[in-house]
């Protein structure tokens, strides 16, 4: 057997093997102090009713901050027309600035959640935080979401990838997007 030709990725870079994750706009706060932040440390843990994710957040972070103040936030989904937008809140901090206006986006008013929405984005959900579990300098957050919605011309069970082409975080100021469904189409399901 000749020898893998792979080349060895150093156990701190390992994590882009395993990325990029759909990137994410969090709103946190309220109506009168909000903020928004850009994460892509997600992944649904329990898909059946009720269905919960989980999210990765650095403790020390200001959007941290407000959701520990009512246990609530928001996931915006944002498209690839938020790239500027979706980079800028993720590398600047809310603390002192409204981070809504710097970033041209729009807070709008939630359903349930007191955090606002991101107008700009094509789906929301809703969520209050479940459980933190500490790691290291981050805490893992368990959310339920209280609603969820989707523009129905972008959304439809799944992403309309002709529609809306969601953001994946490469590395940097690299970003990847989702422009095409494919089907396995083998009938059989698991």
């Amino acid at each position: 057997m000749e020898p893998s030709r792979k080349k060895t990725v150093e156990l701190h870079q390992a994590k882009w093997l395993i990325e990029p994750g759909c990137v994410l706009l969090v709103s946190s706060g309220d109506t009168k102090k909000a903020n928004v932040m850009t994460i892509s440390w997600q992944t649904p843990i329990h898909t059946a009713n009720p269905f919960r994710f989980l999210l990765v957040m650095r403790r020390n972070r200001y959007s941290y901050e407000l959701i520990d103040e009512n246990s609530e936030l928001v996931v915006n989904i944002p498209g690839e027309e938020l790239l500027e937008a979706v980079h800028t809140a993720g590398v600047i901090s809310g603390r002192g600035i409204d981070k809504f206006r710097k970033c041209g986006l729009t807070a709008e008013p939630s359903v349930k959640a007191a955090p606002p929405r991101v107008a700009e984005c094509a789906g929301h959900l809703e969520c209050r935080v479940m459980q933190r579990i500490p790691v290291g300098t981050h805490d893992l957050l368990i959310c339920e979401p209280l609603v969820a919605a989707a523009d129905p011309r972008k959304f439809d069970r799944h992403w309309i990838t002709e529609q809306h082409k969601t953001l994946h975080y490469m590395n940097g100021t690299l970003y990847g997007v989702m422009d095409r469904t494919i089907s396995a189409a083998t009938g059989e399901v698991d």
